[in-house]
């Protein structure tokens, strides 16, 4: 008998916490803080749980009624068993107080299936034993250790509890002697502007990044794959943090000019250029004598000031720690010579030759055990022969594909010559970036050969040629340890080799008789400290910087070409400091930069006014200690909370501040900063400007939620910096752009479009725009501000449908990858435009087909102008009929026919004598709807039609194709396809009848008509030849008059045979979605069957077919996210020109909910700053200009305020105490 073992799980305790869930949000926000989505066993319960959190960070009631319409409106209301088992497991559960309990449970579970993947994995692995016994044991522990590392985030703390860390960092500093490291606003006349901050307010503060702790462009920056620079690292990209772990780029500041700036010098010869307030996590002499001694944060000027001891002790003061092994995150790449092997043959083979001499012969059983051959040749050099078992082939560096190489691989010069390292000595990437089992081997192999312990404890490596010396010592700090390298020269001035030397303990020779002599002389003489010191901080020109922010935990990173770890980068702390502990209502402070410590640190100085470096560098006075003694009584009482937890989701710093507010009435947040915060729901959001858009919206629902008001941190892009006076604007924020004053939005309340400057002029209150909700269909949305944000260099995108729209750099537009702005696209990329637009809200003119006719036909071939009679020109005499039957029908008028050659043109006259002061009705009807005296090159759609309903706008195309539309029918010997267009010398016309034609799904295309270069105004075709919109426009609007017959005949015709369906074909990524939503193990037969493939046929993922494919695709496959792409209200359209325009007046508009609206026809982002309430700008001008009269002020500009005025409040800035201090009373 056999039993199948169920992995761990406890259904019943997640039924219980999803039913306390639908009971309590109280119990939301506990268990949000033990339980992630994947810890559930059932996949419906999975759902069921993300669906609570999305409708919990929106702010909207978590029941069994609304999780239902939630996942119904997803498509998995049947998957979780339909809204009876929702209903069920609110009835499971007798009371929501336990769900925390049941969490408990269900997180435990889930930690010991993962541990039994793990082993399962594990085992695979052993019996498998492909690859070296190290790599297999370390990627077993990996295993181990993913299991393990659970992301315990801290919790907020009172700042009671963190104070005492604090004091005890500032006394052990102070013991050193000097020679070691160590809601109101507080400002008069922005509480007297604002009445201080409200609860439900959201205040955004923000201000230029970094302004300071910079590195210059050139510094190099190690990655997990290579090596970049500070002037080429950007957001997402990865660096090593100064564990040895990678971390992630959050933020990159602009470059910076004209800062001072320094030539730190470190005793292994290596230089960093660094700014003034650049920060270093240093030790000092003596440091490590000091129990529990820690290192501390100090500034570039802060070293300067004490880089050497007092007195008779002049050696250098501050040293840096050398990093930890580096690790990779990712699987490391398989090689095909062993590392110690080629260890041995760079520092003792022939260059172009799988040849090594003068080598000990106590190597070669180390390198047979590598399952190589050594076969000595005479002379005291050996020939390296291929592996006793070849390991499977891989791709090489240099030759592609191993299998072209075929048989060849198995010689061991053509494995170094795919290496790419025959000729050119050097570590490849795979081994400098491969794991520390592999690196250690490699260094190992150039020991036994090239190295030796040295008297004085250190170990001394000769290496030939530079490029092969500059590899092995970043091999070399790669693995903690400190480097220098010599060139000794010979007599004639020549460097035949370089000699590299660091100091280790650890067992870094292999060669039994080289390991026994360094342990020896390691014992006496190595260093217990794993550090280099710092020896020079010395002026030097300025020169353009720049800084990064990551993502870990300590905000480091390391730097320079010996790895320095370094640090990255207080207004809303004196925001806090006034809340808490001058008034002593309860705030919290989530710090996602700042550590707790150095939180504490900069309040402390601000209230007893100790100046920062002081406390750092260990140098306070008794006075800087009676006043910080007098001050910490009211700080350490203070009722405020910190809360440093590295990576804070929304969810989880809502759910902390809820718990706040219950039990200790909050009454401020403060959050730094919002660009790095994560959304944390279920959902990927399209792109950063998307995911900061949601926090804004969230961090305002938090606000109106808890009555408090929610200060967060943000910050500016480079628009201040490319201005005169350096002054931001709201414009500045990051993830906002601008558009041009004339770009239309496209209403969804009247379906015209109005520009911006109309909606500055006439006002915006109560207007509805068409927008792209998640899932990329046209919903009306509010716009709830639109503002000015002065003059900037803009851009034309012209697309290849000619759609074409005026915006700043920054300005983000959807792509199929997310919100991308205009400086990131290129010619080629895809952006979103609308497919098809549905009626307006209210639609429906009332008209009859005679005045909607009309208004087509002398738009088309009429003429209404000024006291001209008006008239209306054709050779269609069925045109004619109708033009004179409406205007006798509408307006009483008597036509008068007169013939010009093939011509006719018909007199439409009043039907009454016009005295001066009276005008004719089709006059006055051309005048009210704003068209009147507009000649054919100016001819617009008239706003009132775009409010008619979808059968009024095909009578009116109908009619208008009938004046200057084309349908052309190629005879059947004829190889050009059928053509339908419309012919105007007006752009603003073509535009209009290009939206009309999206109500019926029909994507136009506009092009300039270039045949005839003579005329005075170049004309515009509005053409649908693609086949499913000539399709479209046959079936639903047509032609009127003669063209008819034409029209009918090409809808039968098209009925009849295959159309092109090119032109709305999906984008690549769009089928790759489709294509990687498959399920592991799943077959292609439901989606062959639902598409009508053949089996043996093309994978139905292999072509770019239409959207119907596209939607039978989906549903064959029933995935939700296929099925959105294959049914959204978008085109992908085609990048065809990006050109610079100068700089123009912009302005930038707000939509509630969406954060979108179509501009001039395509999709485009608005500004982050719609939630806020409040957004104050930090501006302080001796930060551009060091000699600046208004050294040490600052200024607050009020720039946005919903409930009150805006002005500019100028503060006194002292960045010793780490403070800005109000100028009106001297707090």
């Amino acid at each position: 008998m056999t039993f199948e073992r169920v992995p761990p799980q406890d259904l019943d305790a997640e039924q219980s916490v999803l039913g306390g869930m639908l009971l309590s949000k109280d119990a939301i926000a506990d268990v949000v803080e033990v339980l992630k989505g994947h810890d559930f066993y059932r996949p419906a319960h999975q759902t069921v749980y993300q669906a609570i959190l999305d409708l919990y960070a929106k702010g909207e009631p978590a029941d069994p009624i609304t999780i239902a319409a939630e996942l119904t409106k997803r498509g998995d209301i049947g998957r979780v068993g339909g809204p009876g088992y929702l209903h069920s497991l609110v009835q499971s559960v007798p009371t929501a107080a336990n769900a925390e309990y049941y969490a408990e449970i269900v997180h435990e579970q889930a930690v010991l299936r993962r541990l039994v993947e793990a082993g399962t994995r594990i085992t695979q692995m052993g019996y498998a034993a492909d690859g070296d016994v190290d790599e297999i044991v370390n990627s077993a522990q990996a295993e181990i250790y993913a299991v393990t590392e659970e992301q315990t985030s801290e919790d907020y703390l009172p700042l009671a509890e963190i104070m005492e860390g604090a004091l005890d960092e500032i006394e052990a500093i102070g013991s050193r002697s000097g020679q070691m490291t160590g809601v109101p606003t507080g400002f008069t006349d922005l509480d007297s502007l604002t009445n201080g901050l409200h609860p439900g307010q959201m205040v955004v503060v923000a201000a230029r990044p970094a302004m300071g702790k910079a590195l210059a462009l050139d510094t190099p920056l190690p990655t997990p794959r290579g090596w970049t620079t500070m002037g080429e690292v950007g957001v997402g990209d990865l660096l090593i943090g100064a564990d040895g772990h990678p971390t992630r780029v959050t933020a990159v500041s602009g470059v910076m000019t004209g800062r001072p700036c320094f030539e730190v010098g470190f005793d292994d010869g290596t230089t960093v250029v660094a700014d003034a307030e650049h920060q270093w996590l240093t030790d000092t002499r003596g440091g490590e004598a000091y129990a529990g001694g820690e290192p501390a944060v100090r500034t570039t000027r802060e070293i300067a000031e004490s880089l050497r001891g007092t007195g008779t002790d002049r050696r250098p003061t501050h040293w840096v720690r050398n990093a930890p092994p580096l690790t990779t995150a990712e699987q490391p790449p398989p090689v095909s010579v062993p590392a110690y092997v080629l260890g041995v043959w760079l520092a003792g083979g022939h260059a172009g030759a799988a040849r090594v001499g003068g080598v000990d012969p106590e190597i070669i059983p180390g390198v047979e055990a590598e399952g190589c051959d050594m076969r000595e040749t005479g002379r005291g050099t050996y020939d390296l022969c291929q592996p006793a078992v070849s390991p499977t082939p891989t791709r090489c560096e240099r030759r592609g594909v191993c299998a072209v190489c075929g048989a060849r691989h198995a010689v061991f010069e053509e494995r170094l010559a795919c290496l790419g390292v025959l000729g050119d000595q050097h570590v490849p990437v795979a081994y400098a970036r491969g794991p520390v089992e592999r690196r250690r081997a490699l260094l190992a192999g150039l020991l036994d050969v090239a190295g030796w312990p040295a008297g004085d404890g250190a170990v001394r490596l000769s290496v030939p040629g530079r490029r092969l010396a500059e590899d092995v010592r970043e091999l070399i700090v790669g693995l903690g340890h400190g480097c220098e390298v010599f060139a000794p020269e010979d007599g004639l001035g020549r460097t035949a080799s370089y000699v590299l030397v660091f100091s280790t303990s650890e067992d870094v020779f292999r060669l039994e008789r080289k390991r026994l002599a360094h342990k020896e002389v390691a014992r006496e003489h190595v260093p217990s400290r794993g550090g280099r010191y710092v020896t020079v901080v010395r002026p030097v020109p300025s020169v353009p910087v720049a800084c990064v922010r990551v993502d870990n935990a300590a905000h480091m990173y390391l730097a320079g070409e010996s790895m320095i770890p370094t640090h990255n980068s207080t207004l809303a702390l004196d925001f806090a400091r006034a809340c808490s502990i001058k008034s002593n209502l309860p705030s919290v402070i989530f710090s996602l930069e700042m550590g707790r410590n150095e939180i504490a640190m900069r309040l402390l100085s601000a209230e007893a006014r100790v100046a920062l470096h002081h406390m750092r560098s260990g140098n306070m006075t008794d006075d800087d200690w009676t006043r910080l003694a007098r001050q910490m009584a009211g700080v350490t009482d203070a009722p405020l909370y910190i809360d440093d937890s590295p990576n804070l989701s929304m969810m989880e710093i809502r759910a902390k501040c809820r718990r706040l507010k219950q039990r200790n009435d909050l009454h401020l947040v403060v959050i730094d900063y919002l660009q790095l915060m994560q959304t944390g729901g279920s959902r990927r959001p399209e792109s950063r400007q998307q995911e900061v858009s949601e926090m804004s919206r969230n961090l305002k629902l938090l606000a109106k939620e808890l009555e408090v008001p929610v200060v967060a941190l943000s910050q500016l892009n480079r628009g201040p910096e490319q201005r005169t006076d350096k002054k931001p604007m709201v414009s500045d924020l990051r993830e906002s752009g601008c558009l041009t004053a004339d770009t239309t939005v496209l209403r969804a309340d009247t379906g015209a479009p109005v520009s911006f400057r109309q909606l500055m002029s006439g006002g915006y209150e109560g207007v509805l725009v068409w927008s792209l909700d998640e899932h990329r269909r046209l919903t009306p949305a509010p716009i709830t501000n639109v503002f000015s944000s002065g003059t900037k260099p803009v851009h034309r995108l012209r697309l290849a449908s000619g759609r074409e729209v005026k915006a700043t750099g920054n300005h983000p537009f959807l792509t199929f990858g997310g919100w991308t702005p205009l400086d990131d696209l290129a010619t080629g990329d895809r952006i979103a435009v609308p497919r098809r637009t549905p009626e307006p809200v209210g639609s429906g003119l009332g008209w009859s087909e005679h005045r909607i006719g009309l208004l087509a036909h002398l738009l088309g071939e009429g003429c209404v102008l000024g006291e001209r009679p008006v008239h209306y020109t054709s050779r269609d005499e069925a045109n004619l009929d109708f033009v004179e039957a409406a205007a006798a029908a509408e307006f009483g008028v008597t036509p008068r026919r007169v013939a010009r050659g093939a011509w006719w043109r018909s007199y439409l006259p009043a039907p009454h004598t016009c005295p001066p002061g009276r005008r004719d009705p089709l006059h006055v009807w051309f005048a009210e709807l704003g068209i009147e005296d507009l000649r054919a090159y100016e001819a617009r759609i008239p706003d009132a039609l775009y409010s008619a309903s979808d059968d009024e706008v095909a009578t009116f195309l109908r009619h208008l194709w009938a004046t200057e539309g084309s349908v052309w029918l190629p005879k059947p010997d004829e190889r050009q396809g059928p053509r339908v267009f419309y012919s105007t010398t007006s752009r603003p016309l073509a535009d209009g009848v290009a939206r009309l034609l999206s109500r019926f799904g029909i994507i136009a295309w506009i092009r300039e008509d270039t045949t005839d270069q003579g005329l005075e105004h170049p004309r515009y075709e509005v053409d649908v030849s693609d086949g499913p919109g000539t399709r479209a426009f046959c079936r639903h609007i047509g032609v009127h008059g003669q063209r008819d017959g034409t029209a009918a005949g090409l809808g039968t015709e098209l009925d009849d045979r295959a159309a092109s369906t090119q032109v709305d074909s999906p984008s690549r990524e769009a089928w790759g979605l489709v294509e990687a939503e498959r399920l592991p193990g799943a077959t292609e037969r439901p989606v062959r069957d639902a598409v009508g493939t053949e089996p043996g046929g093309a994978a139905p993922y292999e072509s770019r077919d239409a959207r119907e494919r596209r939607q039978r695709c989906a549903e064959g496959q029933d995935s939700a996210e296929p099925r959105a792409v294959a049914s959204d209200d978008v085109f992908w359209d085609r990048v065809v020109e990006i050109e610079p325009l100068g700089e123009q007046p912009v302005y930038d508009a707000t939509v509630k909910g969406t954060h979108n609206f179509i501009a001039d026809g395509i999709a485009a982002h608005n500004s982050i700053e719609q939630d806020a309430d409040m957004v104050i700008l930090l501006h302080r001008e001796d930060a551009y200009e060091k000699e600046s009269p208004r050294a040490g002020e600052a200024d607050l500009i009020v720039a946005k305020h919903r409930n009150g005025p805006t002005a500019t409040i100028t503060v006194a800035f002292q960045g010793h105490y780490s403070r800005f201090q109000d100028m009106a009373n001297g707090m």
